[in-house]
């Protein structure tokens, strides 16, 4: 069981984290769909990778394992900014839709507006948001995920806010369900097989009150 606790990410650790998130997410329902053909999904998915992370490092409070990079959760407080021009170019943001191609552009946009919309919906006060958490497969089933959630529940227990994230696969939605999240809603993006659970757990309580 890891219990470790985790350090926040940064910079020299992109790459490591990246690799992280493309092997725990290989086959992930949202991915596939946005590039259906798996030689574009290896020939795209590292930079795509170190983009995501590279922006989490900028704007939100990544946690990672100590010592090597086993585990990565891409977290973004209560308070993070909306990204800015100079955010999007600094992280390789602004690239991305001639990177990826004017098809799987739309895909990708399709896929996070609708994502967007129902997370502002069910979450539209200043909360916790996990929007990526990955184990390297070596290293899954040893307590780390839990581990990169905990102290993050516990500032926000500490500080009474919700977080909230999206799980991609029934299995995720059971094992987030089973550390505290709450399923509000189901969702199918538009014009594709994505099925996705949104799920919110709220701040406990201690103490008397």
């Amino acid at each position: 069981m890891a219990t470790t606790a985790p350090v926040p990410l940064d910079l020299e650790h992109v790459e490591d984290a990246a690799g992280v998130l493309l092997r725990s997410f290989a086959a992930d329902p949202g991915l596939c769909f946005v590039l259906p053909d798996a030689t574009d999904r290896d020939r795209l998915g590292p930079s795509l990778a170190r983009v995501v992370v590279r922006y989490a490092v900028r704007c939100g409070a990544p946690l990672v394992t100590p010592d090597a990079v086993r585990g990565v959760a891409l977290w973004f407080p209560p308070d993070a900014p909306a990204p800015t021009d100079g955010d999007l170019a600094e992280t390789g943001l602004a690239a991305v839709p001639a990177q990826v191609g004017p098809e799987a552009w739309r895909r990708f946009k399709r896929l996070l507006d609708h994502l967007d919309a129902l997370h502002s919906r069910h979450a539209p006060e200043p909360h916790w948001y996990l929007a990526m958490l990955g184990v390297d497969p070596a290293w899954q089933r040893q307590g780390i995920a839990e581990a990169l959630m905990r102290p993050v529940f516990a500032a926000a227990d500490r500080t009474g806010v919700a977080c909230y994230l999206e799980a991609p696969t029934e299995g995720n939605a059971r094992y987030y369900a089973r550390r505290g999240f709450r399923v509000m809603a189901e969702t199918d993006v538009p014009d594709s097989d994505v099925h996705v659970w949104l799920m919110r757990r709220e701040p406990e309580r201690h103490g008397c009150s």
